[in-house]
């Protein structure tokens, strides 16, 4: 009991980021952040490799947080733009620091980044936090998730697809907005 009570306060805040990026919502995140570390423990003995705890309870709450979804999509309500600017403010560092992308992106572009993952359907969301945030390999999420390889592989290239669309049309926004800007000067 002692060890898990370790485990839990170690990964319990990457865990409620991950459901938090899938749900939009704090307090189901908050629910399946709870259920998922409750079943991690009472499933702890089917762990086959215990470096990869923080990445199996990922996954155990990934599943779910798309299930609280799909119960609770019809009721689903929430001030959007105060949940983005508290999800964009939670734990900045860890973030950053497991974010997709951040050893090639200036620091500045993470928001960005979480903007756009943000902006993803709670299935490519989950795709990519698995893919990038927790590092499992397609496979790996593939068994996690019970999903055919094909379908990660096409929900992850679908997901980067959107990613790299919503990235590039901030990118050129940003551009536009600073040639205005510059134009005020002229």
């Amino acid at each position: 009991m002692e060890m898990f009570k370790v485990l839990y306060m170690k990964y319990y805040q990457k865990v409620y980021v991950t459901c938090l990026l899938i749900l939009k919502n704090t307090t189901l995140a908050e629910e399946a952040t709870q259920e998922a570390f409750l079943k991690a423990y009472t499933k702890i003995e089917t762990l086959k490799n215990p470096e990869k705890f923080g990445a199996w309870v990922a996954s155990i709450a990934a599943k779910q947080a798309i299930n609280l979804y799909n119960r609770n999509k019809k009721v689903l309500i929430f001030d959007e733009q105060e949940l983005k600017t508290q999800f964009l403010k939670t734990n900045n560092k860890l973030l950053y620091e497991n974010e997709p992308c951040s050893k090639y992106l200036a620091k500045e572009k993470t928001q960005e980044i979480r903007e756009a993952i943000y902006c993803l359907s709670p299935p490519l969301s989950q795709m990519i936090i698995l893919k990038y945030y927790w590092e499992l390999t397609d496979p790996e999420i593939a068994k996690r998730l019970k999903l055919p390889l094909g379908t990660v592989k096409s929900s992850l290239y679908r997901a980067r697809k959107l990613l790299v669309e919503k990235l590039e049309g901030s990118i050129l926004k940003g551009e536009a907005n600073a040639e205005g800007r510059a134009g005020q000067f002229n």
